[in-house]
């Protein structure tokens, strides 16, 4: 008798054994699950892969130019200025000036000269001392005109500022007006330095852009 309660007694601890460890077992499968390193963005079982921070197919900067004065166009009509814009480049700055023809008249070049002038620079006209910032100074001769002359109250065609200090800009320090008499606008690019520049134009819309660079 005592021997089959023994049996009965090892039977059951033997059964509570197994229940237990299934027990666990369940419990198991409810944990939080590891973390592994694909979730934290790198690939499982590997170090991450290297980004080329170089663009392919970028062409580098490059600008030539000189300091000699140019010119184009001469006898081209009077064309009425519409903009002033400055650009900043990586080894060049940008002046454009954007035109249209006057009525009547065909689309074509724009006439313009360049050159470096001393200072101080005058108005054109009333001789009239103009402030330019600056210790070199482009001066660009335009054969256009601010206002169109040819129609009633000659309204004005550029609307923008006379004296434009670009953000940014470490060669151009100041580009102003300081002429529009007899169908010649002046503009004047007061630079850090004298440097070299190259004058280019293009058409719809027509276009003269000076460039100033290293």
């Amino acid at each position: 008798m005592v021997r089959r309660d023994r049996v009965l007694l090892i039977g059951r601890c033997l059964l509570g054994a197994g229940l237990i460890a299934v027990g666990v077992a369940a419990c198991g499968s409810d944990s939080p699950k590891t973390t592994t390193a694909a979730a934290k963005g790198h690939p499982a079982g590997g170090p991450a892969a290297t980004v080329s921070t170089t663009q392919a197919g970028v062409e580098p900067c490059t600008f030539s130019g000189a300091t000699d004065p140019a010119r184009a166009a001469p006898d081209a009509p009077t064309r009425l200025l519409t903009d002033v814009r400055v650009g900043v480049h990586g080894c060049y700055e940008r002046v454009t000036f954007e035109l249209k023809p006057r009525a009547g008249d065909p689309d074509g070049p724009v006439g313009w000269k360049a050159a470096y002038e001393p200072g101080p620079i005058t108005e054109d006209a009333s001789g009239k001392t103009i402030p330019v910032k600056g210790a070199a100074y482009l001066v660009i001769h335009l054969n256009a005109q601010g206002a169109d002359l040819t129609k009633a109250n000659a309204p004005d065609t550029y609307t923008g500022p006379t004296s434009i200090e670009a953000a940014g800009a470490t060669r151009i320090q100041q580009v102003r007006r300081t002429g529009d008499f007899e169908g010649v606008l002046t503009w004047v690019i007061g630079l850090d330095r004298k440097r070299p520049f190259h004058v280019t134009s293009q058409d719809s819309p027509a276009r003269v852009i000076v460039d100033v660079g290293d």
